[in-house]
């Protein structure tokens, strides 16, 4: 029997049109794609001649498009009392129940219960006084603080690509709509669904169009399956390449030119004191389960070994460092719980306890005692807390492979 892989036909129809399928080691149904961050890096970063004619253009009409719907995307959610993410995200009243069953599985009730309330307020009131509008003092930018939160959308990002990921591959590009016959003729639907393969374990044809952006640098092969295969690296985000050089003046004063523009079409977002020029920012750290609890383990490493060295060279003492010990519980796993209830001030009943004076001193001698917590967030106190200790102590993942023979003894466990 003639195997119709083999035949002419499969061989021009693969090799004209599709590009010679290959067999390989079998992945998600879903390969994370870049999203908006394709086209900032399109814009910022063009890698082609075609790609430097569609970044000019986007330049030309980005203020006009701005002024025409971001501006009416602000208004309308000032009218109904949602930040402007809601605008663009979790719209309770119009998501399929799959989407309200991702949300309750990643995120604590009480955030759904506010967004609920907050929508429930408008759209109860609008329905018997026609033509309302949610006043200054409820609306949720105002008593929550926040119009964007980066720890959210991530959380949300990654539950949706979770789904995704172990769903059944679905046909089309757009998940929101209903089956009705008449959405195939939505352009979204043109050359989407499985473009970049058909099958789990084949390998997949990469395209700036299937993966929204560029996943690798060139046709870097190693790269490549490092993005796909790696159990570390593969479904991660990318960092954003800017194509500028910033650690000198010129790149410094371009950067500083398109970010000023993007804060003045989108106040509400992007606002000018958070810039931070692209080689000042850390390295991005993989979401990935497994390595984040070797991070953990890294991190208290790290923290135990400044304080030993800082204990012998006489900056912190050693009853100080016997009361954070015990108040912290660095013999065990530490948690800072207690420490940052109390420096918030919700335990401010124990402000003169010794073990927290003590702790107070020992993050000072370990150059910590600048933390900041923000209420502005979904990020956990203690997250932030370490967020900011991968800062301070400039933690990198080169460095944790270097040093994993010191924390992790066990070989077994090293592997």
């Amino acid at each position: 029997m003639v195997r119709f892989e083999t035949t002419l036909l499969d061989k021009f129809v693969n090799g004209a049109f599709a590009g010679k399928r290959k067999i390989g080691r079998p992945l998600k149904s879903m390969i994370r794609n870049r999203g908006t961050e394709g086209w900032v890096e399109l814009v910022f970063n063009p890698r082609n001649r075609f790609e430097q004619y569609i970044s000019q253009a986007l330049r030309f009409v980005n203020p006009y498009l701005f002024y025409v719907t971001y501006r009416f995307h602000v208004e309308k959610a000032r009218e109904s009392g949602m930040r402007v993410e809601d605008v663009y995200n979790n719209k309770f009243h119009k998501e399929p129940y799959i989407l309200h069953h991702v949300y309750a599985q990643y995120f604590h009730p009480d955030t759904l219960n506010e967004r609920v309330r907050n929508v429930a307020f408008y759209r109860r009131t609008r329905t018997i006084f026609k033509g309302f509008r949610v006043p200054d003092w409820a609306q949720s930018d105002n008593h929550e603080g926040w119009q964007v939160d980066s720890y959210s959308r991530e959380a949300w990002d990654n539950a949706i690509h979770d789904l995704e990921a172990e769903m059944t591959p679905y046909p089309y590009n757009n998940r929101r709509q209903e089956p009705n016959p008449l959405q195939i003729f939505r352009f979204e639907f043109l050359m989407g669904g499985h473009g970049s393969r058909l099958f789990y374990n084949e390998v997949p044809q990469l395209s700036w169009r299937a993966q929204k952006g560029h996943l690798t640098e060139g046709n870097d092969e190693r790269e490549k399956d490092r993005i796909l295969f790696s159990f570390t690296h593969a479904n991660q985000d990318r960092d954003l390449l800017f194509g500028m050089d910033t650690t000198t003046p010129e790149g410094q004063a371009e950067f500083k030119a398109e970010y000023e523009a993007l804060c003045e079409m989108a106040p509400e977002i992007i606002k000018k004191e958070d810039m931070i020029l692209p080689h000042e920012m850390a390295p991005s750290v993989t979401t990935e389960p497994h390595f984040r609890r070797v991070w953990q383990h890294y991190r208290e490493w790290t923290f135990k070994s400044a304080l030993d060295k800082a204990i012998a060279a006489g900056t912190i003492s050693e009853s100080d460092a016997a009361l954070f010990d015990q108040f912290v519980g660095m013999s065990g796993t530490p948690t800072f719980n207690l420490f940052i209830l109390i420096s918030q001030g919700k335990l401010s009943y124990l402000e003169h306890d010794e073990g927290y004076q003590a702790t107070c001193r020992v993050l000072k001698g370990l150059g910590m005692d600048a933390i900041e917590w923000s209420d502005r967030t979904a990020a956990p106190a203690e997250e932030q807390f370490w967020n900011q200790f991968d800062c301070v102590f400039e933690l990198t993942e080169v460095d944790m492979r270097k040093s994993l023979p010191d924390f992790v003894i066990d070989e077994g466990n090293r592997a």
